[in-house]
């Protein structure tokens, strides 16, 4: 009778025993059987401005590229990393006058073949150097769909307009520009008030309240959290000349002028336009002086701008309004496996080319490891970045990327953490 109670405590443990180690074992089975979490999606964001610069800057000059020419104003620019755009007048005259002549074979060559693979760029400037205020629609849309039209035949893209005299203050002439297919059109923004053809300025001002609407104001496109211009076809540019040319209070005359509108370019997260004219070539109309010509290219080179043609700006700003950016996960058990990421715009992917800044945090365990980079089979490139902050500058060409980290200790070598970004 003692025993019985001890040889049912036994039985009992031993069934309890049974029974916990039944109940682990599905429970290992169901969690080796429930799928992995999956992460929330990345948010992905456009940058402002490509590279995720602070700012932007275009810097122009209203003159003809030459071969040779002395002080050696594109030399220097691309010392200091920087690039320029050159005006482009297809026409053959304006009043008999050589110097706005139409550009003759070596120009466009040295232009084409010279600057523009090194990141220089260009810009229309009119069939015919004149004033497009004074046309009519007709007349205004058939000179430039003729400035449009030879550039092409050049073998130009034509995007970005400059109007001679900053004639395009009129509703129809900005109107024929956008209807003979440029895509934005540049004014001269005097700051604040200038005596230099102070008369006809006022004039145009006057024409333009009769008519209820207004002149461009303030130095800066795009400030603050503005994300697209006002008025594409009246995007404000600062004009440079120096004050000996002819006492233009209104320009922008040194260095020290520049400098502050620079910084506030910066504070503003803006695009501000600069227009040159016969830098170092005090004879000519518009003069601005050499030396604070290189004083403005270091001030650019030393500040956290990106320095680009008025046509990739106005591209990238155009396709950023229009993006839509796709992002999926590809997981296993290693975690997130790759990233898949698609960046649509609707438009001509043939004109519309300028890669977007892509903004987004990387997995955690991809920090510090080398990333392909590849679309449709290609490999395009390699990265690393040291913190989950990933900026990526992509075509929006409506085709995934694939993202795939790289595991061996190898394939780290090479590549420089917080490197920038390739550009595809």
């Amino acid at each position: 009778m003692t025993d019985t109670p001890r040889i049912l405590r036994s039985a009992l443990a031993k069934t309890l025993l049974l029974g916990v180690l039944v109940l682990a074992a599905g429970c290992r089975s169901q969690a080796a059987d429930a799928p992995t979490p999956t992460p929330a999606p990345l948010n992905a964001s456009v940058a402002k401005w490509f590279d995720n610069h602070a700012a932007a800057i275009s810097i122009t000059n209203d003159d003809w590229p030459i071969p040779g020419r002395e002080p050696d104003i594109d030399g220097y620019v691309l010392e200091h990393g920087l690039e320029m755009g050159y005006e482009i007048v297809t026409g053959n005259s304006f009043s008999g006058d050589p110097i706005f002549s139409g550009p003759d074979d070596e120009r466009i060559v040295y232009l084409m073949s010279e600057l523009v693979p090194q990141g220089f760029s260009y810009f229309g400037h009119g069939h015919d150097h004149v004033d497009h205020d004074e046309l009519s629609y007709e007349e205004a849309l058939e000179s430039f769909q003729a400035c449009y039209d030879t550039m092409q035949d050049w073998g130009m893209k034509p995007v970005a307009y400059a109007y001679p005299r900053s004639a395009g203050q009129e509703e129809e002439t900005q109107r024929a520009l956008e209807d003979a297919g440029f895509l934005s059109g540049r004014l001269q923004t005097l700051h604040p008030v200038a005596s230099y053809n102070l008369p006809v300025r006022l004039a145009r001002l006057f024409r333009r309240l009769a008519r209820g609407s207004s002149p461009p104001v303030g130095l800066y496109n795009l400030p603050g959290s503005q994300l697209a211009p006002d008025n594409w076809f009246g995007l404000r540019a600062l004009e440079m000349q120096s004050i000996e040319f002819q006492g233009c209070g209104g320009c922008v005359n040194d260095n020290d002028e520049l400098t502050p509108i620079l910084d506030e370019a910066l504070e503003q997260t803006a695009w501000v336009i600069l227009t040159y004219h016969s830098i170092g070539q005090p004879e000519n109309f518009g003069w601005y002086d050499w030396d604070e010509f290189r004083k403005d290219v270091q001030s650019i080179a030393a500040r956290d701008f990106w320095t680009a043609s008025m046509n990739d700006i106005t591209l990238y700003v155009r396709e950023r309004e229009n993006a839509v950016i796709a992002v999926e996960l590809g997981e296993g058990g290693a975690g997130t496996e790759s990233i898949e990421i698609t960046l649509s715009d609707g438009l001509d992917n043939a004109r519309f080319d300028q890669p977007l800044t892509i903004l987004f945090d990387q997995p955690t365990d991809w920090v510090g490891r080398p990333f392909t980079v590849s679309q449709d089979g290609e490999l395009l490139d390699e990265l690393v970045f040291d913190t989950e902050a990933v900026s990526l500058s992509l075509k929006p060409n409506e085709r995934p990327y694939l993202l795939r980290p790289r595991y061996s200790e190898s394939a780290a070598m090479g590549y420089p953490a917080g490197g920038k970004p390739s550009v595809w």
